[in-house]
């Protein structure tokens, strides 16, 4: 009690709570469309509406027949393709640590890769990112800050590999005009990346110098110490060496991603030339883009069917195909993902919880 009556008493935190929300609403309540729930909702709206199109006029009993027919020899070539490019990501994933990879462990980083790939898959908005996130800190004792700056890194070259294919594809195929404009798009907002990563890497230490002086800290470190952590994954552009391993897993990847496409058209019989697997690669990336409903349940399939359908391959077969790929690329890592997250026993909740704490 103050000698004023207790008039200057620190009032309690629920009344601090109490006048926050009355002062401002905005940062205590949040909208339903700022929710996970309104965007799983709009994603599967979406889902359903693509799904409708893919089945629309399309006898099921013909596409049955068709997968039936399938040589399960090119599905089974297809699913171990999918299962080395998990393996091949991981490898490339612990390069991208550099020059702190020293102790990463390739089987660890395998299994936190197919949990992140299976949770993609199955949930809503890369929650495998933030898995990938939070797994390598509980698992490979790795810092948040830095792991977060190796999966920037790795869209960069993911990114330098899909700009490659969509400006390969034109020398061998003509590309429909609607496929065109969203070429035109990707080819700039790539091209804006890469600049964007040439100017961090070019002023970097100037950058650095100025965070230091921000009076912020985090987890006791400065922004400044964040950053540097951070932006040393950016040595792998100023490593030749270390580039090129990179480089050459990355085509890697990409390949093995052709392959799995094209063990999808050998199993259905469907000679078509090779340009068709780099340029369903092309757009099913794209397709990414679009809110889906867990598991990506038809905006693929019907991205298959447009695809197809430059080659003059007909609604049903291209729906067909749509959904042996589905099974063929995304069957591997949701099994084997599912089975990591239960040998290293994973909350998901903990996931979660640790996006609030992503430093």
């Amino acid at each position: 009690m103050t000698e004023d009556g207790g008039r200057n008493q620190i009032p309690p935190s629920s009344v601090i709570r109490h006048r926050s929300s009355v002062l401002r609403p905005g940062l205590m309540k949040s909208h339903f469309w700022q929710t996970n729930w309104f965007r799983i909702a709009i994603g599967t709206l979406i889902s359903v509406v693509f799904l409708f199109l893919a089945l629309k006029d399309v006898p099921l009993g013909d596409v049955a027949q068709a997968l039936a027919r399938a040589s399960y020899a090119w599905v089974l070539v297809g699913m171990i393709a999918a299962v080395v490019q998990s393996w091949v990501r991981a490898a490339r994933w612990i390069e991208l640590y550099y020059p702190l990879e020293k102790g990463l462990r390739q089987r660890q980083m395998f299994g936190i890769t197919l949990i992140g790939q299976m949770l993609n898959i199955i949930i809503p908005w890369r929650a495998g990112d933030l898995a990938r996130l939070y797994l390598a800190s509980e698992i490979e004792k790795r810092s948040k800050t830095q792991t977060l700056a190796t999966l920037g890194v790795e869209k960069i070259f993911d990114t330098l590999m899909q700009l490659l294919i969509v400006l390969s594809i034109p020398l061998f195929m003509v590309i429909p005009s609607g496929l065109e404009a969203a070429r035109s798009g990707f080819v700039v907002s790539a091209l804006a990346l890469f600049v964007a990563a040439f100017i961090l890497i070019l002023f970097r230490d100037r950058l650095l110098e100025l965070l230091e002086r921000v009076p912020f800290s985090w987890r006791g470190k400065t922004l400044g110490a964040h950053m540097r952590l951070a932006l040393v994954s950016l040595d792998v552009f100023k490593h030749w060496d270390v580039h090129l391993r990179l480089q050459v897993l990355s085509v890697a990847i990409w390949l093995l991603g052709a392959l799995i496409n094209y063990s999808a058209l050998l199993a259905l019989n469907l000679q078509l030339p090779i340009v068709s697997a780099f340029l369903l690669l092309a757009v099913l990336q794209f397709g990414n883009l679009v809110p889906s409903s867990p598991g990506r349940v038809g905006v693929f399939q019907y991205l298959c069917i447009l695809t197809l359908s430059v080659f003059g391959i007909d609604k049903s077969i291209g729906l067909t195909y749509g959904i042996l790929l589905y099974l063929v690329a995304f069957g591997p890592p949701l099994i084997l993902g599912i089975l990591f997250l239960w040998r290293y026993g994973v909350n998901l909740r903990r996931v979660a919880a640790s996006g609030e704490t992503a430093l």
